[in-house]
């Protein structure tokens, strides 16, 4: 390649990222302010349910906010103190196998992708071997607004 290709390739991965950089600035300033106006809304109050079935333990994640929410991960706290994120499993026919990084990956996408519509539900299927050790009651969902929301009956 010409050094001119080079150099316009790597001012477009400049401008991309400076872009990317700015608008996720202004998002993070301008999202309270909407908030006040009513423009926009914050996600919650999130209401988690969690039910032991045969081979998973089941979350409802009930969206009781005025807005469509969206979720980041799943925390859990082991009896040691230590943090851990388990893997959410969208059907409940996927817990329990042997479970790749890439699958992994792909089934926390899903899981993080999807919105959960004002006064919906979403159920999420977790591993119980994958919580062995952890305390159930400290079980969180945690949001893309950075608010985490407690399991409500462990």
């Amino acid at each position: 390649m010409d050094p001119i290709t080079v150099i316009a390739i790597i001012a477009g991965l400049v401008l991309a990222g400076i872009f990317s950089f700015i608008d996720d600035a202004f998002e993070k300033m301008l999202n309270p302010i909407f908030r006040l106006l009513g423009l926009q809304s914050s996600s919650g109050p999130i209401d988690i349910t969690l039910n032991q079935k045969n081979k998973s333990i089941e979350l409802i994640i009930a969206n009781n906010g005025k807005g469509k929410a969206k979720m980041a991960g799943i925390q859990v706290i082991d009896g040691n103190g230590k943090k851990s994120f388990p893997i959410p499993f969208i059907s409940e026919d996927d817990v329990g196998g042997e479970m790749s990084e890439k699958k992994a990956k792909e089934h926390r996408r899903l899981f993080y992708s999807d919105k959960i519509e004002q006064g919906a539900e979403k159920k999420i299927f977790l591993d119980p071997n994958e919580l062995n050790g952890s305390v159930l009651s400290t079980l969180q969902v945690m949001d893309m607004d950075g608010k985490s929301w407690q399991v409500g009956n462990a």
